[in-house]
């Protein structure tokens, strides 16, 4: 019964309808794993839902497997940009500098940096703030006397030679003196306003000064874990964030999404090219045909593909002589496997092959 069902599902996916629940599963699947887990994760997940699911349905032609291929990794890239646009335009938490004994006393020197508004246009003021603590300056070092605000394209940088980026990128550097005497936590603000579309990164970083040697000791806040970068602000709306980000997105499925797709394809098809080779040539071959009864110990003849076969080893044929006659309708050869066939039959006894019309008894 369970073989029954799985045979019918099946056959059930090589019909029409079965296609496009397969078109649509593997949109499904690849777009969850590329848009929540990795564009890496998707990898698999297209090979599975691609191309292994409708090879196992029977779905083997190329051409079908193709565009399969083709029609999800050109739907899913549009529908997982709304994704990361959405996440690009979700703000971020606030951000503290590092709490080590190198750094502080084991409290952070500056605590809950933030920007806002966290999105907004070309003509936004945007306001940066965050609380200077500077009891828990580090041991040996002066209070913190002075503070930078870091606003680029590159995220992270401080500079103009971040290794993570293409010189030359957008940097502009906002400082303010801070209260060298200060003994009790205060905000410091900087307003800035940006007149360039796009995605923006910032950092902030603090000076305070041995107390012995007077060399400056400068900290930064704790940014993102790779480039050590602060998200922020986000200028354009939502169709300005999504225009930018389609084409890197299109880019990075071609890249991890079509490529590996259809070089499996490909292996695929130089396998299937390589099998039905191999089974041409085995038809093509000779094929050892025994002799008939009462010839013992006589060698076995070997009769090639598409010559007449003994009468023992011709199919079965209506007779087309009168009654009583022993005579047969004509013999044909079969245009797929060259088998020998009667006239009037509509397929190959052999390959079952459809036989072109070919009437019978016409003179």
């Amino acid at each position: 019964m369970a073989q029954q069902s799985k045979g019918r599902f099946r056959r059930f996916l090589s019909t029409t309808p079965g296609k496009i629940v397969i078109l649509v599963l593997a949109f499904v699947v690849v777009f969850a794993t590329n848009a929540y887990v990795s564009v890496v994760v998707a990898i698999p997940a297209i090979l599975l839902f691609g191309l292994a699911v409708p090879i196992w349905a029977g779905l083997k032609r190329p051409r079908f497997l193709a565009l399969l291929g083709l029609v999800v990794v050109l739907a899913v890239a549009p529908v997982v940009t709304v994704v990361f646009t959405q996440e690009i335009l979700t703000p971020v938490g606030v951000a503290n500098s590092s709490n080590a004994l190198s750094a502080s006393n084991g409290q952070p020197v500056m605590e809950n940096a933030t920007v806002h508004p966290f999105a907004g246009t070309t003509s936004t003021n945007f306001t940066w703030t965050v609380t200077i603590y500077p009891q828990n300056h580090p041991a040996g070092n002066t209070t913190p006397y002075s503070l930078f605000l870091y606003i680029s394209s590159c995220p992270g940088a401080t500079g103009n030679n971040s290794p993570y980026c293409t010189q030359p990128y957008y940097l502009t550097v906002l400082s303010q003196p801070l209260n060298p005497n200060a003994t009790s936590a205060y905000t410091a603000t900087f307003h800035y306003q940006i007149g360039s579309n796009g995605v923006w990164e910032w950092q902030m970083g603090v000076y305070t000064k041995n107390s012995t040697t007077h060399v400056p000791f400068f900290q930064l806040l704790v940014g993102d874990p790779t480039y050590n970068g602060i998200e922020g602000p986000v200028i354009g709306g939502f169709a300005t964030i999504y225009g930018d980000l389609l084409p890197s997105v299109y880019f990075q499925d071609i890249l991890f999404l079509a490529a590996p797709f259809f070089f499996v394809l490909l292996i695929y098809m130089l396998f299937k090219n390589r099998e039905r080779r191999r089974l041409d040539a085995q038809q093509r071959a000779p094929t050892l045909v025994p002799q008939e009864e009462g010839a013992a110990g006589s060698a076995p003849t070997t009769t090639p593909k598409g010559s007449p076969l003994p009468s023992a080893q011709k199919p079965p044929g209506p007779s087309t002589g009168p009654p009583g006659s022993s005579a047969t309708p004509p013999e044909l050869n079969c245009p797929k496997c060259n088998a020998v066939v009667y006239a009037g039959e509509e397929t190959c006894w052999k390959c079952g092959a459809a036989l072109p019309a070919s009437p019978v008894g016409k003179p």
